[in-house]
């Protein structure tokens, strides 16, 4: 999927004046509403009270003192001068760090406040939005501001969601959360916005609708939560969220609503950028900044990115377990062979001799991750593994590959590879050299085969001859058949927490997703 890039410019450059054809104007003439200054009307100073000078003085006094009484701690319990120095580091890096984020909002809410402009004239070709790129995805600025006017009605949907369902069911989830509460909620005044849609007509089934929807979301909101008990406070400041949102209708039906149900997946994982508050800043200190955000990622993703999905009934008799759960349209094999000319990223004698590189390769396709072993110091590494991903959706999706060079402290980058998953399910074969986007050299050697699902039992002894054929390439051979194992219900569960959603009862646990159960009262089950 292409990346949207945006090169905002601040510099507004004034409209210089026309001098062909007109007079210049003539200097303002004093009066009595502006008087000239040499007539004395220059303002006396005004005098500071002693009590703004001694509230400044304490409060420059109690600055001084945070800042030198740490020093004198130190050298009382006889510290080493180092922990002073290593907690400058932290501190300057935790700075630097939350400057960026603030810097990144910053940039993004300027863009999408003046996004016409901006496109004209300080974005380059490359980084102009895909509906500039592609003609079949569109530009749908009138959903935009249909959103923008229901906004106020949204968030206040979401804050009652949050207080009226969310909060009981944390208090209830465990003891020492009893006195949990949100203390704010504001979702802000920046609207979700669709930067583009393409809906597919070719190669779909005739029931469904399939669109994606590249979303954007740079909004300035404020959540923080409270436990008393404990005199804990948390929050988030601001949060970015950037993805393609697929959504997908079916099936389509005669009688209304026409639409038997409502399917919403992203198809690769969406950046997301969250500022932290309160004690929850520890999250952005170096070290855990990345743990966390994977683990908020991680999280997300085990609700919305393909193969998970959050599935809406709109009638009552609709399948919703084939919908939910859909069988994978194929398995992709991915021989994972070879590299060349490959850039040297280790250097010695501070840069003057140019070495080899240790690569390794890191595969993904939804939230399917792969990387394969590190060959040492080559530029021509070669790897010969084999990896087999389930793809259930192949239009709109990519397999992207990494290479980096493995080093102790951070592993360079060597290049990039993104090959779509529709030219390759109709070539259904592919075996040749792929070069390198975004480094200076270096090609890929893939071999990629589309794999079919048969229900025929007959077809297995042919397949398992051409699995026997290439054992010897897989690192735990390859596969011969798919088993798909669907838990249909449980019973006599603990009831965990019971209440309104507005359109059904949260009244179960599941172990993960968010599923809508197949009644018609609309209930569901989540993780509460």
């Amino acid at each position: 999927m292409t990346a949207v890039r945006g090169a905002h410019s601040h510099n507004a450059s004034p409209a210089s004046p026309k001098e062909n054809g007109h007079t210049a104007p003539s200097p303002v003439q004093p009066s009595a509403n502006f008087p000239h200054p040499s007539a004395g009307n220059i303002p006396d100073d005004t005098p500071v009270s002693s009590t703004s000078e001694l509230t400044q003085t304490w409060v420059h006094f109690a600055k001084t003192f945070v800042l030198i009484f740490p020093i004198y701690v130190l050298g009382y319990f006889e510290f080493s001068f180092s922990w002073l120095l290593i907690g400058l580091v932290i501190f300057f890096w935790w700075r630097r760090n939350t400057g960026g984020k603030h810097s990144r909002l910053s940039r993004a809410l300027a863009f999408f406040e003046e996004e016409e402009r901006s496109v004209k004239q300080s974005l380059t070709t490359s980084d102009l939005p895909p509906w500039v790129h592609f003609p079949d995805v569109e530009r749908v600025e009138w959903i935009n501001k249909t959103v923008k006017q229901m906004w106020p009605y949204i968030c206040q949907f979401v804050e009652k969601l949050f207080h009226e369902t969310i909060e009981p069911a944390v208090k209830e989830s465990n003891a020492h959360l009893s006195t949990f509460c949100f203390s704010k909620i504001d979702i802000g005044d920046k609207p979700l916005r669709v930067n583009g849609v393409k809906v597919y007509s070719e190669n779909v089934d005739k029931r469904q609708i399939i669109m994606d929807l590249q979303i954007s979301f740079v909004g300035n909101t404020e959540i923080d939560v409270d436990i008393k008990r404990y005199y804990c406070k948390a929050g988030i400041k601001s949060i970015q969220i950037h993805g393609v949102l697929r959504v997908v209708m079916e099936p389509l039906l005669g009688d209304m609503p026409l639409v038997g149900a409502l399917s919403l997946f992203f198809l690769k994982k969406p950046i997301l950028d969250i500022n932290w508050t309160g004690l929850t800043n520890l999250l952005d200190i170096p070290g855990l900044n990345g743990f966390s955000d994977s683990l908020i990622q991680d999280i997300i993703y085990s609700y919305l990115v393909l193969p998970n999905r959050v599935t809406i009934p709109l009638v009552g008799n609709v399948e919703l377990a084939q919908l939910r759960f859909p069988m994978p349209k194929g398995v992709l094999r991915i021989h994972f062979l070879e590299a060349q000319d490959l850039e040297g990223k280790d250097k010695f004698l501070g840069g003057l001799i140019k070495g080899k590189s240790d690569p390794y390769g890191v595969l993904q396709i939804g939230n399917q991750l792969f990387q394969s072993k590190t060959v040492k110091e080559s530029l021509h590494p070669k790897w010969n593994e084999v990896y087999e991903a389930l793809v259930y959706e192949h239009s709109g999706q990519h397999l992207e590959i990494e290479l980096f060079d493995e080093d102790p402290d951070k592993d360079d980058f060597l290049g990039s590879l993104m090959i779509d998953m529709t030219e390759l399910h109709k070539e259904q074969k592919v075996d040749e050299w792929f070069d390198l986007e975004e480094a200076p050299t270096g090609k890929l050697h893939l071999k990629l085969e589309w794999l079919s699902l048969l229900s025929i039992p007959e077809k297995l002894d042919q397949v398992l001859r051409s699995v026997r054929a290439d054992r010897s390439l897989a690192n735990d051979g390859l596969s011969s058949a798919l088993l798909v194992v669907y838990l249909d219900s449980a019973k006599n569960l603990p009831s965990v927490f019971t209440g309104s959603l507005g359109c059904g009862n949260l009244s179960e646990r599941r172990a993960s997703g968010l599923v809508f159960c197949e009644t018609n009262a609309s209930e569901y089950r989540t993780i509460f």
